[in-house]
């Protein structure tokens, strides 16, 4: 959390508490000591024998450093536009403060702040003075704001009465004057449209002090003794410790997975669970799905790029916790659990192999434990017929009749259903941050406790939150490659266009819930060089790390994030940092790593 002027902090609790009732109507400001006419000191008259001289203040208008005006920015809500000049009341008797939030969908500290408004909104010491416009940035994937994000991010506002809008844009960015996490604050004085100051996920105590203060300074009369915020085990405000608590892994709920009927079918479990370590199904007769999960490896498999048949090009990510992650893959290319698990099959460097001959394996080994879960509804074809291997693209499968096609193709899914059962049983053991999390104060150390406190500060949670410490999200932060030609990953912008191609989609005819399927925009160019956040879940056990699988240690990890990533002119990332992706010092790179060491993954097998 940043401040850009030297105040102390003060509570959310007070803060916000009058947001609601001033943003609703938009009433008149509170009576007080009457001001003079806005303007003045120097300044253009803004309002003479009160009424306005200008529809909004002269320019230059920008959104820059503390004392400039905010453009005439226009904002698209669910009620037509939002704009910025009507919260411009030069004439009003005194000065309201509008404050623009800043947020995303995904992003574990907006969610908090958004979920704490409405608590605050009785606090009579700012009624009628507060103003509240709500932007959303992105939405929950990292996609550019859009009206159905913005509707889901309300059910997430408790302050209906609030205005929210879209801006994908992030146009108050430059007022923040450095880097700083999600959500930000900008506080405008309604009178002249001035920025007067900003904050950056503030604790409750905090926001609340900033806003005694500028409106105190609006009113000309002395500031408020600033009191440091109380924090919980000498390390923790009240809403880091609320987001320590939500990382309990015991709050963790297994979503249901409509598009498999046999997703939580104990005999589909159990099948599933001998086809992920057969190594019959690759053709080499060398390649398991347990060949790059290893469960003696906490699934994992401990190189840099998995291998298979070939050397791939990426680093073979955690699934233990994968059934509940919106997207598979690093670069999100499939939408289901089990659709991913298809893939390798068909994958020229992982099995090396096809849908014919997984097909016939399963005929000729496993019939019997095939037939007790599918053979109701899917029994076995004839495969007399059949060759013995061929996949789409191979003149061996495109060659066969459309109902032959639909039969081999069908047993295909169900094994990769079969697979997903078996994964959606996976479990990790609880480590000792849900130790802490649950209560046991004692459960770190001092030195643990001091690096998680860094890791909320240095804006790690922005992504990695919640009982996985994931948001399932695709971000920019511009690792080295794995690909094996050197070239740059292009990351979810490719498995975006993956996706759009599918042919097992969740709303494909093979999915047993079409209708569940997720939306998705293929044109979106801040996918560019995205990859899916990672569960932090298993990392002290699991490098090497990132999507090339190029950084050796942890401590390797934290100074790339403390970098923001590899230079824009290195060739071997490709797309640009995000803004809110903050730098942090050398002291603070080498200390993150105590607590990520904590972040232990053992994994529990069904």
């Amino acid at each position: 959390m940043a401040w850009s002027r030297s105040l102390a902090f003060g509570t959310l609790a007070l803060a916000l508490a009058a947001i609601a009732a001033a943003c609703s109507d938009d009433p008149p400001a509170a009576a007080g000591p009457t001001t003079k006419d806005a303007g003045g000191d120097g300044d253009v008259a803004l309002c003479v024998d009160g009424k306005p001289t200008a529809a909004y203040p002269p320019g230059p208008h920008e959104v820059s450093v503390l004392g400039t005006v905010p453009a005439g920015l226009s904002f698209e809500s669910a009620d037509g536009p939002v704009t910025i000049e009507s919260f411009f009341e030069p004439c009003a008797e005194r000065s309201r403060l509008l404050i623009v939030r800043s947020s995303a969908a995904w992003c574990g500290p907006c969610l908090w702040q958004a979920a704490n408004t409405k608590r605050f909104l009785e606090e009579p010491r700012f009624a009628g003075r507060l103003l509240l416009l709500d932007l959303l940035i992105a939405d929950e994937d990292n996609v550019s704001a859009h009206l159905p994000a913005l509707a889901r991010w309300r059910a997430k506002v408790d302050a209906p009465s609030s205005k929210l809008a879209l801006d994908p844009d992030h146009r108050f960015a430059p007022a923040l004057l450095s880097r700083e996490p999600l959500p930000d604050y900008v506080f405008i004085d309604t009178r002249t449209m001035k920025i007067l100051s900003t904050l950056s996920d503030p604790d409750p105590l905090s926001l609340a002090t900033r806003i005694e203060v500028e409106l105190a300074d609006l009113d000309g009369v002395p500031r408020p003794e600033l009191v440091s915020p109380p924090v919980i085990d000498g390390h923790f405000t009240e809403n880091q410790m609320d987001l320590i608590r939500g990382m309990r892994l015991d709050a963790l709920e297994l979503p249901p997975d409509p598009t498999n009927e046999y997703a939580d079918l104990p005999a589909a479990r159990a099948f599933g669970k001998v086809l992920f370590s057969d190594v019959g199904l690759s053709p080499s007769g060398t390649v398991s799905c347990a060949t790059c999960h290893d469960p003696a490896r906490e699934l994992g498999d401990g190189v840099p790029q998995a291998v298979g048949v070939e050397t791939g090009d990426r680093n073979s990510p955690a699934i233990a916790l994968s059934a509940h992650s919106r997207w598979q893959f690093w670069d999100g290319r499939a939408d289901t659990l089990w659709m991913q698990a298809l893939g390798p099959f068909e994958d020229a460097k992982e099995f090396g192999g096809s849908r014919l001959f997984v097909v016939h394996q399963i005929a000729e080994r496993y019939r019997t434990e095939y037939e007790a879960v599918f053979g109701a509804k899917y029994p076995l074809p004839d495969l007399e017929s059949i060759p013995a291997s061929g996949k789409p693209g191979d003149a061996a499968y495109d060659t066969l009749s459309a109902a032959d096609k639909e039969k081999v193709t069908r047993v295909f899914v169900n094994v990769g259903k079969a697979i997903a059962a078996f994964e959606r049983g996976m479990r990790v053991k609880p480590n000792a941050l849900d130790r802490y999390a649950s209560g046991d104060l004692g459960a770190l150390t001092a030195v643990q406790k001091r690096s998680l406190q860094l890791f909320l500060r240095s804006g790690c949670a922005q992504c990695h939150w919640g009982p996985r410490l994931t948001n399932d999200a695709f971000h920019v932060i511009r690792f080295p490659t794995g690909r094996q030609d050197k070239q740059p990953d292009r990351g979810r912008e490719d498995g975006l266009l993956k996706l759009a191609a599918a042919e097992f989609l969740a709303s494909s005819k093979w999915s047993d819930a079409p209708s569940a399927a997720k939306p998705f925009l293929v044109d979106e160019p801040l996918m560019l060089g995205a990859f899916k956040t990672p569960t932090l879940r298993g990392i002290a056990g699991s490098a090497p790390y990132s999507h090339g699988g190029m950084l050796k240690t942890l401590l390797e990890v934290s100074e790339h994030y403390g970098k923001r990533g590899l230079e824009h002119a290195d060739p071997s990332a490709i797309g640009t940092t995000e803004q809110w992706v903050p730098s942090f010092d050398t002291t603070v790179q080498h200390e993150l790593p105590a607590f990520l060491e904590v972040l232990t993954g053992e994994v529990e097998l069904p």
